[in-house]
C-alpha cells in the first residue's frame, strides 16, 4: 500500500486526509514522515463507510501518533465531517478511533464544505 513521505515537504502547514476504513493505516505511515516545523493543521475527514470492528486498532495506532504530534508540536488534530447528520454520528464514533484523543479533550469536530 503506498503512501505519501512528507519528509521533503519542509513548509507544510496544514494536511489533510480523506480517510475510508483501508487508508487509516496509510494515513498513520503518511504522517509518520512528516518533519515539517512548520506543521500547525492535522484535519482528517471522516470516514464514509461504517467503520469495520477491525480497522479500530488502525484508528487506534493513528490516535498514538496524532498524541506525539499533540504532545511535542502542539498540533491539534481535528475531524472533520461533511454535515450535521455525519457530525452527530461521529460525537459517538470519535472516541472509539481516537480513545486517548478524546479522553483527553484534544480532538476538534469541523464541518468542511
Amino acid at each position: 500500500m503506498p503512501f505519501l513521505d512528507l519528509s521533503k515537504f519542509t513548509k507544510l502547514k496544514d494536511v489533510v486526509f480523506g480517510c475510508t476504513g483501508p487508508d487509516i493505516r496509510r494515513t498513520t505511515m503518511t504522517l509518520q514522515t512528516a518533519e515539517s516545523i512548520n506543521l500547525e493543521k492535522i484535519t482528517i475527514r471522516s470516514p464514509r463507510k461504517p467503520i469495520l470492528e477491525s480497522a479500530y486498532r488502525e484508528w487506534q495506532d493513528l490516535d498514538r501518533l496524532l498524541l506525539q504530534f499533540w504532545t511535542s508540536r502542539s498540533i491539534r488534530p481535528r475531524i472533520g465531517y461533511k454535515d450535521r447528520e455525519e457530525g452527530r454520528e461521529l460525537r459517538y464514533l470519535v472516541p472509539r478511533m481516537l480513545p486517548e484523543l478524546t479522553s483527553r479533550g484534544i480532538v476538534d469536530l469541523v464541518e468542511y464544505n
